[in-house]
C-alpha cells in the first residue's frame, strides 16, 4: 500500500484536530446557554418564566434537539415534567374567576397547538416513548378542525375562524408529514400525507410565497395577501416542510424550492456584516425574539440533508457573534439582537440562541 507523505499526514491530523476543537467549542457554548436557560424553568408549571406558552414549546424543542445532537440524558426529566404538568394546564387570566384549563395542548390559537405538536414529535424521536406521539396526534386532530373552504382552504390562526396566515399552516404541514413518517394514520378523514400535500398546494396557491421566495405573513378578510410583513421563522418552517415532503415524494422541485427560500432569507434578512436580522429589529416583541432561532433550527435541518458550504459559513458566523457579542459575559444571558450587546434578556432570547448553537454543532460534525 502506498504511504502518504509525512507532511500530508501532519496536515490531515491538524485539520482533524481543529475540527474536533470546533465541534467541542459549539457544544461548550450550548452547554453554558442551556444551563442559563434553565434558571428560568419553573418546575411547578412546567414552563419558562419571562416568556409565553408557545415560546416554552420552542425552548423544550431546543433542549430536545440538544439532547439528540449531544447524546445527553441530563434533561429528560425536564421534558417529562413539562409533558406531565402542561397536558392539563390552568391558564391564568387577569380575573382569576375567568381561569380555564388547557387540556392536551389545545387552546384558542392553532399556531400555539402546532408548536406543541412538533415538540412532542421531537420528544418521541428522542425517547421512543409512544405517549409523546399519541399526544401529538390528539393535538393535530384539533388543528385539522380549523381547516375550511374559506380562501380555498387552510387553517385559521385563532378560534373561532379568525385569520388565515403562514405560521399555523406551515406548522400544520410540517406536523402532518412528520406524523405520516412515524406510523401513518389519519385525522378527520384524511391521511397525514394528504393533509401535508393539500396544505402545501393551498399554501403555494395562496400567494404567501412571493416571487423573491419570501413568505408574506398572511391573508386579509378578502383572502388577499398582506404584502410586506416578513418574519424569519416563517422562512424556516416552510423549508423543513418542503424537505420532509421531498424525502417522501423524491420531487426535486421541492428540494430546490427549499434551497431558494433559505438563500433568500440569508440574502435579505441580514445586517451588513452578515448576521441574521429579523425585520422587526431592534423593536422585538416577546414573540419576535424567538423567530431567528427557529429559522436557524430549520436551516440546520436543511444542511444535514442537503449541505451547502454557504449555510455552514452562515450558521457558524452567527453562532460566533451570539457568543462574542450578544452574550452578557457576566451572566451568560443572551439578547435578541445577535450583533449587539444585550439590552434585554429572557428565556425566549436564550432558547433562540440555543437553536443557533445546535445548528452550529450539526454543521460542525457534518461532512
Amino acid at each position: 500500500m502506498k504511504k502518504r507523505p509525512a507532511f500530508l499526514i501532519v496536515i490531515i491530523l491538524s485539520l482533524l484536530l481543529n475540527s474536533c476543537k470546533k465541534d467541542e467549542q459549539y457544544k461548550q457554548y450550548a452547554d453554558v446557554t442551556i444551563t442559563t436557560l434553565q434558571k428560568w424553568y419553573n418546575e411547578e408549571t412546567g414552563l419558562y418564566e419571562t416568556t409565553s406558552w408557545w415560546n416554552s414549546a420552542n425552548a423544550l424543542t431546543a433542549i430536545i434537539d440538544y439532547s439528540r445532537i449531544t447524546g445527553s440524558k441530563e434533561y429528560l426529566d425536564v421534558i417529562e415534567n413539562s409533558f406531565t404538568i402542561c397536558k392539563e394546564f390552568e391558564v391564568q387570566m387577569p380575573d382569576s374567576t375567568d381561569n380555564w384549563t388547557c387540556i392536551n395542548y389545545i387552546n384558542d390559537f392553532y399556531d400555539d397547538e402546532g408548536w406543541w405538536i412538533l415538540t412532542w414529535i421531537d420528544a418521541y424521536d428522542l425517547t421512543k416513548d409512544d405517549k409523546y406521539l399519541k399526544m401529538a396526534r390528539i393535538t393535530f386532530a384539533d388543528v385539522a378542525g380549523g381547516w375550511d373552504s374559506v380562501c380555498g382552504g387552510g387553517v385559521y390562526w385563532q378560534k373561532p375562524n379568525i385569520g388565515k396566515s403562514a405560521v399555523q399552516n406551515e406548522l400544520f404541514m410540517l406536523g402532518a408529514i412528520r406524523l405520516y413518517q412515524r406510523g401513518g394514520g389519519e385525522a378527520l378523514g384524511k391521511t397525514y400525507l394528504e393533509w401535508a400535500q393539500d396544505t402545501r398546494e393551498w399554501f403555494m396557491n395562496s400567494g404567501m410565497l412571493n416571487e423573491k421566495y419570501l413568505v408574506e405573513n398572511g391573508l386579509n378578510k378578502q383572502c388577499e395577501v398582506r404584502v410586506g410583513s416578513y418574519h424569519t421563522y416563517n422562512q424556516g418552517m416552510i423549508v423543513s416542510a418542503l424537505i420532509e415532503l421531498y424525502i417522501e415524494t423524491k420531487d426535486e422541485l421541492l428540494l430546490d424550492l427549499a434551497h431558494k427560500i433559505a438563500n433568500a432569507t440569508i440574502a435579505n434578512f441580514v445586517y451588513e456584516n452578515g448576521i441574521l436580522k429579523d425585520p422587526q429589529e431592534p423593536n422585538l416583541s416577546g414573540d419576535a425574539t424567538q423567530f431567528k432561532g427557529i429559522f436557524m433550527r430549520h436551516l440546520g435541518f436543511l444542511y444535514s440533508l442537503s449541505p451547502k458550504e454557504e449555510y455552514k459559513t452562515f450558521i457558524l458566523k452567527n453562532a460566533d457573534s451570539i457568543w462574542s457579542v450578544a452574550r452578557d459575559k457576566t451572566t451568560n444571558e443572551i439578547g435578541g439582537v445577535w450583533n449587539a450587546h444585550p439590552e434585554k434578556t429572557d428565556a425566549s432570547c436564550q432558547s433562540s440562541a440555543l437553536d443557533a448553537f445546535n445548528a452550529a454543532m450539526i454543521v460542525s460534525v457534518s461532512n
